[in-house]
Order: C-alpha cells, then sequence, then structure tokens
C-alpha cells in the first residue's frame, strides 16, 4: 500500500524511564492511505534521515516493515 508522510515527531514516550543509552532515537510516523485514513508507525529516526524520508513524501512499507520512498 501506498502511503503520504503526513507528520513526523521524535518519539519521546519513555514510559516512567529515560531513553535507555543503547536504544536508538525513535520518531513517530503519522502515514495516510489512499483512502485517508491515517496510521501510526515508529521507526527509527536515523533510519528516516538515510532514506531522505519528510513530510509529505509518497512511501511503502517494506518486507521488513520499514519505510521506503517510492
Amino acid at each position: 500500500m501506498i502511503y503520504t508522510v503526513k507528520k513526523i515527531e521524535e518519539d519521546v514516550d519513555f514510559g516512567c524511564e529515560e531513553r535507555a543509552e543503547n536504544m536508538p532515537v525513535m520518531a513517530v510516523v503519522t502515514l495516510e492511505d489512499s483512502d485517508g485514513c491515517e496510521s501510526r508507525v515508529r521507526m527509527e529516526d536515523q533510519m528516516l534521515y538515510d532514506h531522505s524520508i519528510n513530510e509529505g513524501d509518497r512511501v511503502y512499507l517494506d518486507e521488513k516493515n520499514r519505510l521506503r520512498l517510492l
């Protein structure tokens, strides 16, 4: 399925604790499908930078459930 990236936010919800030192910085990505339905996924922030994924981009989830640009 093809999605449009609506919003990318830093994931700051660590429960009662802070982010563990060895854990990657995560982002919450709001996606919108062709029917206008929104969903949210957590992705490594660095992966988004590495693949130049930004708000407004059209993306899909690969076989490992990672976002990829069209």
